[in-house]
């Protein structure tokens, strides 16, 4: 039965013989999101029927009794590979409803550049125009670190009931297979939190890069993060700016020096640790007066962002390589792994490059779409 009009609601109840105190504490607890503007979603078999979902189907993956998800790597920018975990169709539908009807509702930290509408690496790379000074931190496995412990708690933060906000959770996380016990006798918090013995399980799981929802739970996690960075950058006189788990600070000021820099990075990584994730230590970079500077991949010392030599070195050597050897066989040197995995590679290299520069995109989407006809395939 959906919450609609009090009177109309308890009138309906009442004919199904649902007692007078479940109807009213119903009505309280849709009243409480509704405030926010948020819909009301009171138990999993309510978000059964929002969403048309099959009720069975999602206790048994809030059991954590079946795997939904699909995994594969994808090549890093930075080098090394991303495992990606795609759901399946009816868990897809479920997360997206979620991120549309709930999530999409609640704004992220304005200092936060990703997931969200408007935002962009173009206007995150804009804040930094002009610098002196350029100090870049990373946040060690963004996604990964944050469990379903920190999504339930944000769901009640919401103002939804413990316990669906504990299936919300459940359904927008999941268990990494590495982390799947080898013993019935180990255990972990993820089995004692839960009261309904048909919950428990021996791990927590954590968001999954590929499920819609995971883009916009994070931003939201972090919201306290960006919070505290904004103070502590505004302390200093500095522009803060976080891109998913890329946290970025630049200053113009003339009395900015290497120890201001040691001490920021100090501070910074001590606010990352306090907000439960890990400074991935080994990517900080502080970049001074006179050195190159990037953002996001993009140029930041001239009037406006730029692509990098590098960038169009790269992505002109893919189109001269289908150009001159065909697709398959530039597949096949460059060793992806497959034609589709090189087209959609380069096609997100000409998308980016658009969005930076279209002047110099558009004749090299006009060699790339009739290098690749010429191969026999066709080109978005």
């Amino acid at each position: 039965m959906a919450v609609g009009p009090p009177h109309l609601y308890r009138k309906q109840g009442l004919e199904k013989k649902i007692p007078e105190t479940v109807l009213r504490n119903a009505l309280a607890q849709a009243g409480s999101v509704q405030q926010r503007g948020l819909p009301p979603i009171l138990s999993i078999h309510h978000l059964a029927v929002l969403t048309g979902a099959d009720y069975r189907y999602l206790r048994q993956l809030v059991g954590r009794r079946r795997n939904p998800y699909r995994t594969f790597q994808i090549r890093k920018r930075s080098g090394g590979r991303r495992i990606i975990s795609v759901p399946e169709p009816p868990l897809l539908a479920v997360q997206r409803w979620i991120s549309t009807n709930v999530l999409a509702q609640l704004a992220p930290h304005p200092r936060s550049f990703a997931y969200a509408p408007n935002s962009s690496i173009l206007r995150c790379a804009n804040e930094h125009l002009g610098c002196r000074w350029l100090v870049k931190l990373d946040v060690r496995r963004f996604f990964e670190s944050i469990t379903e412990l920190r999504i339930s708690q944000l769901f009640r933060e919401f103002g939804y009931q413990p316990l669906v906000s504990f299936e919300m959770a459940r359904l927008c996380t999941r268990v990494s297979e590495h982390r799947r016990p080898a013993s019935s006798k180990l255990r972990v918090r993820g089995d004692r939190y839960v009261s309904i013995p048909a919950y428990r399980t021996f791990w927590l799981g954590h968001l999954p890069q590929g499920a819609p929802s995971s883009p916009m739970l994070a931003n939201l996690v972090a919201r306290r993060l960006d919070e505290n960075l904004t103070r502590l950058a505004e302390e200093r006189s500095l522009i803060y700016t976080r891109y998913a788990d890329d946290l970025i600070f630049s200053t113009a000021a003339p009395e900015f020096d290497r120890q201001a820099a040691k001490d920021l990075i100090s501070s910074v990584c001590l606010a990352i640790r306090v907000e439960g994730f890990t400074p991935h230590t080994a990517k900080t970079v502080v970049v001074p007066p006179g050195a190159r500077k990037l953002v996001l991949g993009l140029l930041v010392d001239r009037a406006g962002p730029k692509l990098t030599r590098q960038f169009r070195k790269r992505l002109t050597e893919h189109i001269r390589g289908i150009e001159k050897f065909g697709l398959i066989q530039h597949t096949s040197s460059r060793r992806f792994d497959s034609v589709w995995g090189l087209k959609r590679h380069v096609e997100g290299l000409l998308a980016f490059a658009e969005m930076v520069q279209p002047e110099l995109a558009e004749p090299l989407k006009t060699r790339f779409r009739e290098a690749v006809a010429a191969s026999g395939w066709t080109s978005a």
